[in-house]
């Protein structure tokens, strides 16, 4: 591909550019910027969350993989901003002037470097119902060995970061206290807000649509329906009031999965009444 010379609509400069994001928007790397896109405030309808993959094969076999979710209004973008975030996570060996240089053939990584090896990013557009966690590129995890083939030909291993299609899913029950839950209950929750309850880690087996349990004192008090899940929360509803016998003796720290818990015991929220 050639190199094109472009004006940056932000600060007047010319500047030289592989045709890429920069050129289609007309933005030099000094401009730059990642769109920050917050799905659980301002639903944009323009934006969508991608998984994008980032695997990378040297010379004698060496093996880097890395995944982003990432906020774009294109699959192209998408995997550009992933590279991008890739180049300026490399303080040592790149600049911002090297975001100029970004060029694909299909999915790989064009990289005339004699010995660079290859760089192959590929995207997947994920449902409406995954909660983004505020920021346009999110790095999830890397990995590096030497199955470059097979992360290539069969996507990522690390299973443990993608929910199963087949699992079962389970509701949430936590021990607290009458004071950690009370400003989550609803009336004392402004209208249109949701509550979330932090957790180590990413929940693994539950989602929208299943339930949080709080026990307090032997006795679980309040429950709410979770609207989504991401690292180091568990986002749901105002509560409302319940009194059930906990199923399990929850843990005295962080919270356990319980089978979903049937009971005709609902309060009407505001937003219902």
């Amino acid at each position: 591909m050639t190199t094109e010379t472009v004006t940056c609509s932000d600060c007047g400069d010319a500047f030289e550019t592989k045709p890429n994001c920069l050129e289609r928007n007309a933005v030099c790397p000094d401009c730059f910027e990642f769109p920050d896109v917050h799905y659980d405030e301002t639903p944009n309808t323009e934006y969508s969350v991608y998984l994008v993959s980032l695997t990378s094969s040297g010379m004698h076999g060496a093996f880097h993989g890395a995944y982003y979710r990432v906020a774009a209004q294109s699959e192209r973008d998408a995997r550009f901003f992933a590279r991008a975030y890739a180049v300026l996570e490399d303080t040592t060996n790149n600049t911002r002037d090297s975001l100029a240089d970004i060029e694909f053939d299909g999915e790989r990584v064009v990289d005339t470097r004699v010995g660079a090896g290859v760089t192959v990013l590929r995207a997947m557009e994920l449902p409406i119902a995954e909660r983004h966690d505020g920021y346009a590129v999110t790095k999830l995890e890397t990995r590096n060995g030497d199955d470059y083939e097979k992360q290539l030909d069969f996507g990522p291993t690390t299973m443990d970061k993608l929910p199963d299609p087949d699992m079962t899913y389970k509701d949430v029950l936590v021990h607290t206290t009458a004071e950690q839950i009370d400003h989550k209950r609803d009336g004392n929750v402004p209208d249109g807000h949701e509550c979330y309850w932090t957790v180590n880690g990413t929940p693994q087996q539950t989602r929208a649509l299943q339930r949080i349990w709080f026990e307090v004192g032997g006795r679980i008090v309040a429950a709410g329906e979770i609207r989504g899940v991401e690292t180091g929360r568990i986002w749901f509803t105002p509560l409302w009031d319940v009194d059930l016998e906990p199923p399990e003796e929850p843990p005295n720290q962080g919270f356990m999965y319980v089978e979903p818990i049937e009971t005709d015991q609902r309060t009407p929220t505001r937003a219902e009444q």
